[in-house]
């Protein structure tokens, strides 16, 4: 079962792999048992919960990710077309 502990690892995760272009399909399945469209709407809504969280000063110390980092993770890429 999915719960907020499992965002804080696609979080994890995401920011693991986003130097190197994003996890591919197959690494994704494996680590959460999940496809990759699931995985990219779970993580956005992680991120975007995370960055209300942190521009409003309600975060735990232990989970504290960068404002750079959950932006371009919670950033929807037909949003950012569609305004560019």
């Amino acid at each position: 079962m999915w719960n907020r502990e499992n965002d804080t690892d696609i979080l994890d995760f995401a920011l693991l792999w986003e130097p190197l272009g994003g996890p591919a399909p197959e690494t994704v399945t494996a680590a959460f048992a999940i496809d990759i469209s699931e995985y990219t709407h779970r993580l956005r809504k992680a991120a975007r919960t995370q960055l209300t969280r942190l521009q409003y000063g309600v975060t735990s110390a232990e989970h504290i990710y960068g404002l750079s980092a959950m932006t371009d993770l919670g950033r929807d890429p037909a949003e950012a077309r569609r305004t560019t």
